[in-house]
C-alpha cells in the first residue's frame, strides 16, 4: 500500500507520515525537499518505506509531476493526505489580495489538485481512499484569521462534494478539522514566552485542557484511510480534544 502525503516534511504531515509508514511506503511530499528527505531517511533506517519528492501544490505541473514520480518509482497510489498548508494573521482590513490568493491556492487550490491528480488510478481500481485538512475554524470562524477560515471552509465543502461524486465509484473521501495541536505552524511568528501565552489562553477552550499532538492527529487520519472507515465518507473528523462539539 501506498500513500501520499502534502506537507508531510513537519507538523501534522511529519506525524501522520510517521505513522503510516507502519503499514504503509510513504511519499512525503513538500515544497521543503530537504526536510522530507530528512524523514524518509529516517524512517528508511527504522525499517519502514518512505520516499521523498518535492512539491508546489498551487502548480498543477508540480502536483502531476509529484503524482507521475510516484506511481513510477513507488507504485499504484492506493490513499492521499492532502496536508499542505500555513497560516497568516491579520485584521481583514490589512489582508492583501496577494495573502488572499496565497491562502487560496495553497489550502483550496492545492487540495482540487491533489485530489485531482490521484483519482484516476483509484477510479481504475475501483478503490482508494482522501483525506484533506480543514479545521475546526471551518466551522467556527475566527477574528483575524479569515483568509484562513475562509479557506478550510472551502477545503470542507469541496471534501464533500468529491465525495458525493466518487463514493459511488469506490473511493472514499474525507476531511479533518484539527483543533489546537501544538505544530510549526501555531508557533509561527511567536517567541517561546508568547507562545506560552497564547497556548494557556487556547487550552482554556478545550474542554481536556491541553493541546493536542501532531501524532493523536495522524491517528485520525490513519483511522479514515484504513478499512476501519470503510462505511465513512464525506465527513468532518475533528480531533480537537472538545473545542468544537459539532
Amino acid at each position: 500500500m501506498n500513500v501520499i502525503v502534502t506537507g508531510g516534511a513537519s507538523g501534522i504531515g511529519e506525524g501522520a507520515a510517521r505513522r503510516l509508514a507502519r503499514r504503509m511506503h510513504v511519499v512525503i511530499a513538500d515544497r521543503n525537499f530537504a526536510g522530507a528527505k530528512k524523514l524518509a531517511d529516517e524512517l528508511n533506517g527504522a525499517g519502514h518505506k518512505a520516499s521523498a519528492v518535492e512539491v508546489d501544490v498551487s502548480s498543477k505541473a508540480s502536483v502531476t509531476g509529484m503524482v507521475d514520480w510516484a506511481q513510477k518509482n513507488v507504485g499504484d497510489i492506493h490513499a492521499l493526505f492532502a496536508n499542505a498548508g500555513f497560516n497568516r494573521r491579520a485584521p481583514i482590513e490589512q489582508i492583501t489580495v496577494e495573502d488572499w490568493d496565497a491562502m487560496m491556492n495553497t489550502h483550496v487550490k492545492g487540495v482540487f489538485l491533489c485530489n485531482q491528480a490521484v483519482l484516476p488510478g483509484m477510479l481504475a481500481r475501483g478503490k482508494g481512499a482522501i483525506v484533506n485538512t480543514s479545521s475546526d475554524f471551518a466551522v467556527m470562524g475566527v477574528a483575524n484569521l479569515a483568509t484562513y477560515c475562509a479557506a478550510k471552509a472551502a477545503i470542507y465543502s469541496l471534501t464533500k462534494s468529491i465525495a458525493q461524486e466518487f463514493t459511488p465509484r469506490g473511493v472514499r473521501v474525507n476531511a479533518i478539522g484539527p483543533g489546537p495541536i501544538d505544530t510549526p505552524i501555531l508557533r509561527q511568528g511567536r517567541s517561546d514566552e508568547v507562545f506560552a501565552e497564547h497556548a494557556r489562553r487556547l487550552t482554556r477552550l478545550v474542554p481536556l485542557g491541553r493541546l493536542g499532538t501532531a501524532d493523536e492527529v495522524a491517528v485520525t487520519v490513519d483511522f479514515l484511510l484504513s478499512e476501519k472507515s470503510s462505511f465513512i465518507s464525506g465527513q468532518l473528523i475533528h480531533p480537537n480534544g472538545g473545542q468544537l462539539m459539532w
